[in-house]
């Protein structure tokens, strides 16, 4: 097995970060939804087309083992999921 350069240690960690962000970003909507609150709820269009695009991601990662983006689309995945629910059944 190589050993990671320093680069590739940086570049791995900043993948990881960046997906925490990403995934991150919809949960302070969701959380809003979630409590009741009146929020501005994204149309279900738009969730409807970033979930059917992370289920592809996340074919794609599953087939070449990329455990990043098995990860990230697994979190985007069950978080688009949930929004989508709070969006259609409230």
């Amino acid at each position: 097995m190589k050993s990671k350069t320093k680069a590739q240690k940086i570049g791995n960690l900043a993948g990881w970060l960046g997906m925490i962000l990403i995934q991150s970003s919809t949960l302070p909507v969701t959380y809003n939804i979630w409590q009741g609150h009146n929020t501005n709820i994204p149309p279900l269009s738009m969730v409807l087309l970033v979930w059917s695009g992370i289920v592809l991601y996340l074919i794609r990662a599953i087939t070449q083992r990329d455990m990043l983006h098995i990860t990230s689309n697994g979190i985007g995945f069950f978080t688009q999921t949930a929004l989508m629910a709070l969006i259609i059944f409230k």
